[in-house]
């Protein structure tokens, strides 16, 4: 019996919405006079942008893909890799596993063997290279960047205590990445990830301004830097958060996703007004780490029986409560991933939702449309729930626990 041939990229496109067939049509005629690859003639034609054809080919052809503009490479993979190798296969290395011996490498056409044997004849046989998917215009511009520039953080301080480089608000706010203060930002973010931290600390004192790191649920002193270098990192925090950097004196909360090695690494951004600046708080959410098989949480023999038993219940309650990094979110999102399956309807009501999970209905607290936790409560009852997730850090307050995962039966009729 014969197989199916596989799908060509344009019916692809067209079957996914992306396309119509006469764009592709026009696309398949103007192939013919340029011989350039269809993907890249539909993006110059505007029919596609190339964001949605990177991540189209990497489902398709079963590749990570990565957007380069959000992302923060590896300084010891740039090491591994000359820059002008780099350059002429059009690669651009973004994460290095010393401990596995795997180097990340980003590049355009995932099945160029070539490419992938030239590097590997440079770094050594032992090393295993991942290739990652990058759209084509964006790789030349990266090698610039990240090629071009000291990304360590030794250097960049360096740099900057030279007093070579005027510190400037307005340089940071336009986002120039041969700032080194921008640079700075993406190699402590990218440093405090390699170190396992959980939340980054910068606390403005009077005179200068402390960097700490949470690492195991203790915080620990990283970096102490002059007060005159945080009015421009605030702004560059704020700039990427997308906060208001014209609002100084009330809190706000803001968002940042990065690539950083080979991995999507989200951070909630808090900031504080105090009486020596702005103290802005970042939690350290990685999607890969966050969700942890039930039998890996290292739970004692005796916790993990009992945790088995009260997941096994038909109904109850689990209160999780802990200090800050302690891993209340790992606990309870591993619960939750462990009780997903097609005959549950699981819903979480969070403030703010930390993982995405497939399968599970979730919802973030919205005040300024009046989506309070009780609003919110009252709202899940009406949508058929099984298991149900409270977390909020507004709880703690009130109560011992922050998180909160409840059978619907624990509920009566008034909600």
């Amino acid at each position: 019996m014969s197989q199916a041939k596989p799908k060509r990229l344009g019916d692809q496109l067209i079957e996914a919405g992306i396309i119509t067939r006469d764009q592709l049509k026009i696309a398949l005629i103007e192939q013919k006079s340029s011989k350039d690859q269809l993907g890249k003639i539909l993006v110059r034609l505007g029919f596609m942008t190339e964001e949605s054809l990177r991540h189209h080919l990497g489902e398709s052809l079963g590749f990570e893909s990565v957007d380069l503009k959000q992302l923060v490479p590896d300084a010891s993979a740039l090491e591994l890799v000359d820059q002008q190798l780099a350059r002429h296969l059009k690669v651009l290395p973004t994460a290095y596993d010393r401990d596995e011996k795997r180097l990340s490498l980003a590049m355009s056409d995932t099945f160029n063997i070539i490419a992938i044997d030239r590097i590997k004849a440079a770094v050594g046989n032992d090393i295993e290279i991942e290739a990652i998917l990058a759209s084509d215009s964006d790789l030349d511009q990266a090698i610039d960047t990240f090629y071009g520039y000291n990304l360590s953080i030794d250097g960049i301080l360096q740099e900057l205590e030279s007093g070579t480089s005027q510190i400037s608000t307005s340089r940071i706010e336009q986002e120039e990445y041969s700032h080194p203060l921008i640079r700075l930002i993406d190699a402590l973010l990218s440093d405090a990830v390699k170190m396992r931290a959980s939340d980054i600390h910068f606390e403005p004192e009077d005179m200068f301004l402390r960097i700490r790191y949470r690492i195991d649920g203790v915080l620990r002193q990283i970096r102490s830097l002059h007060k005159n270098f945080w009015s421009a990192m605030a702004v560059r925090l704020k700039v990427m958060s997308s906060m208001n950097i014209a609002e100084t004196r009330s809190p706000q909360d803001g968002r940042i996703s990065l690539t950083i090695g080979s991995n999507l690494i989200d951070f909630r951004v808090s900031s504080q007004p105090t009486i020596h600046g702005e103290n802005i708080v970042l939690r350290i959410l990685d999607r890969n780490k966050g969700i942890v098989p039930i039998d890996q949480l290292q739970l004692s023999k005796r916790a993990f029986t009992q945790l088995q038993l009260m997941m096994s219940r038909p109904e109850g309650i689990i209160l999780v409560t802990g200090l800050t990094g302690s891993g209340k979110t790992t606990t309870l999102y591993s619960i939750l991933n462990h009780l997903n399956e097609e005959s549950v309807n699981i819903m979480t009501l969070e403030d703010p939702v930390e993982y995405p999970l497939a399968m599970v209905r979730q919802s973030s607290i919205n005040i300024s449309v009046k989506m309070d936790f009780a609003d919110g409560i009252r709202s899940l009852m009406r949508q058929d729930p099984d298991i149900i997730l409270l977390g909020s850090r507004e709880l703690t307050a009130r109560k011992a626990g922050q998180n909160y995962p409840l059978h619907r039966s624990m509920f009566d009729e008034k909600f």
